[in-house]
């Protein structure tokens, strides 16, 4: 009811889900997913603990919804297949530390260099691609060279790697709203001290970010990380990236570029002959005011999704 008619989801959603929505049991978005995202021992989804030494294999269904543990070559390679085998559409991999987890800084690297080649060789075998959870200019530039082509958040690139990632044919999902209701409900929603501690270690580049890539040309599209009690900010991403980037260029994130990231041109994103019939009406000028499109819904009359009417005022 905010507008998105299709999203892309990047660790938990299931083929159940999916099917729930297209068959109409569930009125929502289109999903496209990647089943559990993938972590090494200690990485961003271990959220075992350091005094926990317990191993995954006591955890019903590995670590919860959100992700799985696999280490070394072979084990990548076998979740790789059996994510494939599940419904996802691509492969998810935590190759960098992240601000939730407890045991991975911000500047740890996840997965070694043949591990994360092993899993785009996989991806490739299925006719799609890998997306990584990445921070740091060092954990981007790696993952680029290895063939990962969605570069998650991307907070800490440097003009330079932006450079090479639109050489690359890569694009990036910055998540700026994230950090930002994380500083301010982080501890009350349940985030340790130590992980609300790492959130100003990206914050702020992750502002800047934005113009580097957009500098440099690479192709972004719309994303927030948010979760849980965060989701009902999912449209304010648009405000905050309308403060660094043209009003034009925020709205393309969420449909053009959006569209392709996901691969699915002329699908989505169009008025076309054979196309989804997506469509969205905005009371309002969005290249004057991005905020019309927060409010949850507020400013959208009329939303139909494959040809349906879902909202109509």
């Amino acid at each position: 009811m905010r507008g998105f008619t299709t999203v892309r989801d990047l660790g938990g959603a299931d083929i159940g889900l999916v099917e729930a929505v297209e068959e109409g049991t569930i009125v929502g978005s289109r999903l496209v997913i990647c089943g559990k995202a993938l972590s090494q021992t200690g990485g961003h989804t271990d959220y075992r603990g350091p005094y926990d030494r317990r191993s995954v294999a006591y955890y019903p269904d590995q670590l919860g919804a959100l992700g799985r543990v696999c280490d070394g070559v072979d084990e990548v390679r076998r979740a790789c297949r059996e994510e494939v085998k599940g419904g996802a559409q691509f492969i998810k991999l935590m190759a960098n530390g992240g601000v939730s987890s407890p045991t991975d800084p911000i500047a740890n690297l996840g997965f070694s260099m043949d591990e994360i080649v092993a899993a785009v060789e996989e991806a490739k075998n299925a006719h799609t691609h890998v997306a990584a959870h990445l921070y740091t200019d060092e954990a981007i530039r790696r993952a680029l060279e290895a063939g990962v082509i969605s570069i998650e958040h991307g907070n800490l690139i440097t003009p330079e790697t932006a450079r090479l990632a639109r050489d690359k044919g890569a694009f990036v999902v910055p998540t700026n709203i994230v950090y930002d209701r994380l500083a301010k409900d982080g501890a009350g929603l349940g985030l340790p001290p130590a992980s609300v501690a790492k959130i100003e270690d990206v914050r702020s580049m992750g502002l800047d970010a934005l113009s580097v890539l957009h500098e440099a040309g690479v192709l972004m599209a719309y994303g927030t990380d948010l979760l849980g009690e965060m989701h009902e900010h999912q449209s304010e991403e648009f405000v905050i990236r309308g403060e660094r980037l043209p009003a034009k260029d925020v709205i393309r994130s969420a449909t053009l570029d959006a569209a392709k990231a996901l691969r699915m041109e002329g699908r989505i994103r169009t008025i076309a002959p054979a196309a989804f019939a997506d469509i969205i009406a905005v009371d309002g000028n969005l290249l004057q005011d991005l905020k019309l499109l927060t409010g949850q819904g507020r400013h959208i009359p009329c939303i139909m999704r494959n040809g349906e009417i879902i909202k109509s005022l």
